[in-house]
């Protein structure tokens, strides 16, 4: 059953303001210099863009500055995040990651995280925290990174 567009409206409105809900977070967790919601970035095999819901970056250490670019994926769904959402991520970034080896795209993510309203089946949780994503879950008033134990990158 085709749904209407009125709801794929009201899906996508709230969507995009979880992603701003998101991304005011980060800003805030990783105390970034710069956030950006909906960007579009090319890959390498794909005739359409990426959109990279919240785009993160920031600066660590105290004698040499580490810069840290972030792609947080952010999923506001019933269902939850499933190992898919996890490859798709994977693939993506490594799309863009050729496109900037390729000279088509200025910078690529050292980081990925995935948002999601919902929570991590445990195989998605798995695959994610194995490839140093990761996984925040917002609860409706606060954010908490279910793998935090096992990210190295994480401020």
């Amino acid at each position: 059953m085709p749904v209407s567009r009125s709801r794929a409206r009201a899906a996508q409105k709230r969507g995009h303001k979880f992603e701003k809900r998101v991304a005011r977070w980060a800003k805030r967790y990783f105390d970034a210099e710069k956030v950006e919601t909906n960007i579009l970035m090319n890959g390498l095999r794909v005739k359409r863009p990426y959109e990279i819901d919240v785009h993160v970056y920031w600066k660590s250490g105290l004698l040499f500055k580490e810069e840290h670019d972030l792609w947080i994926e952010c999923k506001d769904m019933k269902s939850s995040v499933k190992r898919n959402h996890i490859f798709k991520l994977i693939e993506s970034a490594k799309d863009i990651e050729d496109a900037c080896k390729e000279g088509r795209e200025e910078f690529y993510f050292d980081h990925l995280a995935i948002a999601a309203t919902s929570g991590f089946d445990q195989d998605a949780l798995a695959y994610a925290t194995d490839h140093e994503i990761a996984c925040i879950v917002f609860d409706g008033k606060r954010f908490r990174i279910v793998n935090e134990d096992e990210i190295d990158w994480l401020p």
